[in-house]
């Protein structure tokens, strides 16, 4: 599958998400619909990177080796990365094509309520993918794209 396959995919699938999200937050609220979605997140998220540190087997990874093994997970997603800053201790990159970001917008949901998602949701899901690689490992969103067509800033960071 190409990654325009995969983009594509996944952007319908998050239009989904996002209308299923928005149908369950106007019958329990926004902040509960968040909140459950969050916690699904951090378990799913939990059990992605124990079957990836499973399958690589190794004890504890540094942030470079970390980008390395869970990077197909976005990718997966057909999100477009790239590496800004690569050492042991940060890898950082942007990300310039998001399925996540336009399936919400294609589900009309707005910018606030998709940085929510974002933050509460997707990046939650890949920090805990990587602090199944070691607790020390941190995934973070160092900047948040401000349009459609800007970009994020994120990155693995070893404590």
């Amino acid at each position: 599958m190409s990654m325009e396959d995969a983009f594509n995919a996944a952007k319908n699938a998050f239009t989904f998400y996002g209308a299923y999200l928005n149908t369950v937050a106007q019958e329990i609220g926004l902040e509960r619909a968040l909140a459950l979605s969050t916690k699904m997140d951090e378990t799913m998220g939990a059990m992605q990177g124990k079957m990836i540190k499973e399958q690589a087997g190794i004890e504890e990874v540094d942030a470079k080796a970390a980008y390395s093994l869970v990077k197909g997970v976005p990718e997966s997603l057909g999100l477009a990365f790239e590496v800004l800053e690569e050492s042991p201790t940060t890898v950082r990159f942007r990300c310039s094509q998001c399925s996540l970001y336009e399936g919400w917008q294609m589900a009309g949901l707005d910018d606030k309520t998709r940085e929510t998602m974002c933050r509460t949701g997707s990046l939650r899901f890949m920090d805990a993918v990587v602090k199944q690689l070691s607790p020390r490992l941190s995934y973070q969103l160092s900047k948040y794209r401000s349009a459609p067509d800007d970009f994020c800033e994120e990155q693995i960071v070893l404590d």
